[in-house]
């Protein structure tokens, strides 16, 4: 017997760095980010991070963790615009 399934939203973000390379300025990505919500629970949430150039990663640490919490921040948004949209 078939059961409905959940629906989700996926967020992606990604903190990319301008590195050089020669007399090169070049974008790199030094890490990426994901969020899934639940649209039948908004409470329902996952965020991950991760690493996808660890040396471009490790000499920008700061920005890399100040972009994380930018898409946290944005994740959080979008998840609070669905729990008040769910009481309605």
């Amino acid at each position: 017997m078939y059961e409905a399934t959940e629906k989700t939203i996926t967020l992606r973000g990604r903190s990319k760095i301008v590195v050089k390379e020669g007399n090169e300025d070049v974008e790199k990505e030094a890490a990426a980010f994901d969020a899934v919500i639940n649209s039948n629970s908004p409470l329902n949430m996952n965020i991950s991070a991760y690493v996808t150039d660890g040396d471009v990663y490790k000499k920008n640490i700061q920005q890399c963790r100040k972009d994380e919490n930018e898409f946290r921040t944005f994740v959080q948004s979008i998840q609070d615009e669905m729990l008040a949209a769910a009481e309605e």
